[in-house]
């Protein structure tokens, strides 16, 4: 392959492919003619189980590199169909055209139809770009996609990262810690199992979302830092889990110095959308908790996105044998 750079900084360079020599197995032709001046995809060129593969070692590669985790225990990754999965895209307006930000960060690319995109997202799509409203920025929402909170934007996923998240909470556990509840995905199949759940969310937009979905849980609506030790105090006696599903800057200063230390939780489930910040919040969480295992989750085919929801255990029942070490340093 032959590159022109195209921007070079301390630890890291970027440069343009201007020429395949000689074109990998795994390279496919993108099926969007958009593809490498559109920046919503990265990976149409590449087979999907390769971009699958490479984003599994993009996991283990902070968790070795940032955490500290010399074998970490990695599931096969939890895919689905790699077009077609959107039900929200947000698109710009500008000077008559809508679309997306080109690959350079500033171009608008117009964009008739979006491939990530559900067929209904693409019709509501369409029906816009014939009348659009002098808006800077659209958010473009499948019917089941209400409101300004935030929901699961893979739909064809959705229902297998719900199960997959919930059956993690072993049986038996009677109450669930909840940060960064959100509408109330993970909540109401947990409550309707039987399992108390005490949860924190900050955004005002996903209270009536929430309640609808779980209405037999405890919702605190606050920041996760600040609501802690309330919730914490709230859950009463018997076997307890603690569930985050925090953004994707991962746990804040605060939220870790919360999490490092002994606390009454016979798990943790962390759900990240950010290896590093993952790997890093680990690392912080170490003396205490010890990664069990790590399922990635690919939410977002066809971006440089993964997801990666790991199992923690409290430190002191497993200092030896546990299937991940940590190095120091």
């Amino acid at each position: 392959m032959r590159v022109v750079l195209t921007e070079k900084h301390k630890t890291f360079a970027r440069a343009r492919c201007v020429e395949v020599v000689q074109a990998s197995p795994d390279r496919v032709a993108p099926p969007c003619p958009l593809f490498q001046s559109c920046g919503g995809c990265v990976t149409q060129h590449l087979a999907y189980p390769a971009e699958v593969k490479a984003k599994v070692g993009q996991i283990e590669s902070a968790l070795r590199r940032i955490g500290k985790i010399e074998n970490p225990v990695l599931r096969p990754a939890l895919t689905g169909v790699d077009y077609g999965y959107r039900n929200r895209i947000t698109v710009h307006n500008r000077a008559g055209r809508m679309g997306f930000l080109g690959t350079d960060g500033h171009t608008l690319i117009d964009v008739e139809r979006c491939f990530l995109a559900a067929d209904d997202v693409n019709a509501k799509l369409a029906h816009l770009r014939t009348r659009p409203r002098p808006r800077a920025h659209y958010s473009i929402r499948a019917d089941e996609v209400r409101g300004e909170a935030f929901y699961q934007s893979n739909r064809p996923l959705g229902e297998a990262l719900q199960k997959l998240v919930t059956e993690a909470v072993p049986v038996g556990i009677v109450s669930v810690l909840e940060g960064y509840a959100g509408t109330g995905f993970f909540t109401g199949p947990l409550s309707k199992r039987g399992v108390r759940v005490v949860a924190i969310e900050l955004s005002v937009a996903a209270a009536p979302a929430f309640q609808r979905e779980a209405p037999q849980a405890e919702l605190l609506q606050a920041r996760f830092e600040d609501a802690f030790e309330d919730g914490l105090g709230k859950l009463g006696v018997g076997p307890s889990f603690c569930l985050i599903n925090p953004p994707r800057g991962g746990l804040s200063p605060d939220a870790r110095r919360l999490l490092a230390r002994a606390l009454p939780f016979q798990g943790i489930l962390y759900l990240s959308c950010d290896p590093p910040a993952l790997a890093r919040d680990l690392k912080a969480l170490a003396p205490h908790w010890t990664p069990e295992w790590f399922q990635p989750i690919d939410l977002f085919p066809r971006t440089s996105h993964v997801e990666c929801l790991t199992l923690l255990r409290p430190a002191a029942l497993s200092p030896s044998h546990s299937p991940c070490s940590q190095s120091g340093g």
